[in-house]
C-alpha cells in the first residue's frame, strides 16, 4: 500500500469518527434539550397548580363572606345559585342583598370563580325518613323494586346492628363482593357513599339521559329540614308535597321567593332560610381552571355581642373535570 494510499484512508477513518462523534453530540443534546423541556413544563405545571389552589380558597372564603350577610331568607337565580334576602323580624319585605361577583374574579395571576347553592334545598340521606326517600327515587324515575333495595340498604348501612332488612344489605353481603367492605354502621359521612350501598347504580346517581341526578338532589349534612325556595321539584316530592303544590311553589318563587312558609305547607318540615351551604370554588390560571374545592360550610347565627360565624363541615378537592360522572352519565 502507498503512502498515499494510507493517508487518504486514515483522512475516511477521522472523516468517519467526526461524523459519529457529532452525530452522538446531537443525540445527547436533543436529549438534553428534551429533557430541560420537560422539566420546565413540569415546574410551570407545579406553579400553576399551586397558584390554582391557593386562587380557589380564596374563592371559598369570598364565598363564606358572602354566606355570613345579614340574611334570613334564600332564593335561587336562574342558574340555581343561591341569592340571598332580608326580611325584618315579623315582616314580609324582602330585600335582596348585595351579590359579590362569583365568576372570572381577578386576583394576582390568575382569577376565581365559584357557585353558591343550598344544602339545606337537598333531602338529608341520615334522617331516617324511609317513606321520604322513597317519593324521592319515585320522583326521578326508579322503578319500585330498586327503590326498596336502596332504601332499606342505605338503612341497614346506617344502623349499629348486622341484622338485614328485607331487601336491604350487611357487611356480610358486602363481604363477598369482589372488592370486600363493611357497612359503616354510622351515618353517611358523604353522599358518594351512595355509590356503595346495595342496588344504587350510576346511572341513578349521576342520572342518565333525561333523569334528574340523585347527586344533585341529597346531602349528608344540613339540618333535616328542606327550604322551600331553594328545593328541586323531586325534593319538595319527597318532603310529601303534591304535584300541583310543587307547581304553584315553583311558579311562586321564581318571582319573589317566600318570606314565610305558607301556612298550608305547615308540619312539612319546611323553612325559607338555610344556614348549610356548598361552595363550588376554581382557581384559574391562563383563564383555565387548574384546581378545584367543594366546601360544605354551616353558618352559626350571631348575637347581640358577637357576630355571624362559619364552620367548615367538609372541604374536599377535586379533579377539575369530573371525569367519572360524565361518562357514567353517558352510560
Amino acid at each position: 500500500m502507498s503512502l498515499r494510499q494510507a493517508a487518504r484512508d486514515e483522512r475516511g477513518f477521522a472523516l468517519l469518527a467526526v461524523i459519529l462523534v457529532l452525530a452522538l453530540l446531537s443525540v445527547v443534546v436533543t436529549e438534553f434539550a428534551f429533557s430541560m423541556r420537560l422539566e420546565a413544563s413540569m415546574v410551570r405545571a407545579y406553579r400553576d397548580a399551586v397558584l390554582a389552589r391557593h386562587l380557589a380558597e380564596a374563592g371559598v372564603q369570598q364565598a363564606i363572606r358572602e354566606i355570613l350577610s345579614d340574611s334570613n331568607v334564600q332564593g335561587v337565580d336562574e342558574n340555581g345559585q343561591v341569592v340571598f334576602y332580608s326580611v325584618p323580624v315579623g315582616g314580609t319585605d324582602l330585600k335582596q342583598l348585595p351579590t359579590l361577583p362569583r365568576s372570572g374574579v381577578p386576583l394576582g395571576a390568575g382569577a376565581f370563580s365559584y357557585r353558591i347553592t343550598d344544602e339545606e334545598g337537598r333531602l338529608n340521606v341520615n334522617g331516617g325518613q324511609t317513606e321520604r326517600m322513597q317519593r324521592m327515587l319515585s320522583a326521578i324515575g326508579v322503578d319500585k323494586t330498586e327503590r326498596d333495595t336502596i332504601v332499606d340498604s342505605i338503612e341497614d348501612w346506617r344502623d349499629a346492628n348486622d341484622t338485614t332488612r328485607v331487601n336491604g344489605a350487611e357487611s356480610d353481603d358486602y363481604l363477598k363482593l369482589p372488592v370486600p367492605y363493611r357497612a359503616r354502621n354510622g351515618n353517611l359521612q358523604s353522599t358518594d357513599e351512595l355509590l356503595q350501598i346495595k342496588g344504587m347504580t350510576p346511572e341513578i346517581y349521576y342520572g342518565r339521559d333525561d333523569k334528574p341526578a340523585l347527586t344533585d338532589l341529597v346531602t349528608a349534612r344540613g339540618r333535616g329540614t328542606v327550604n322551600v325556595n331553594t328545593a328541586p321539584p323531586p325534593v319538595l316530592s319527597a318532603m310529601g308535597l303534591s304535584d300541583a303544590e310543587i307547581s304553584d311553589i315553583v311558579a311562586t318563587r321564581k318571582n319573589y321567593p317566600y318570606a314565610t312558609v305558607p301556612g298550608r305547607f305547615g308540619g312539612r318540615r319546611l323553612t325559607v332560610g338555610s344556614s348549610t351551604f356548598r361552595i363550588e370554588a376554581e382557581g384559574l390560571v391562563g383563564g383555565e381552571p387548574k384546581a378545584r374545592i367543594v366546601a360544605i360550610v354551616q353558618r352559626a347565627a350571631g348575637s347581640a355581642t358577637a357576630s355571624p360565624s362559619a364552620t367548615v363541615l367538609s372541604w374536599q378537592p377535586v379533579p377539575v373535570r369530573q371525569k367519572v360522572r360524565e361518562e357514567a352519565s353517558k352510560g
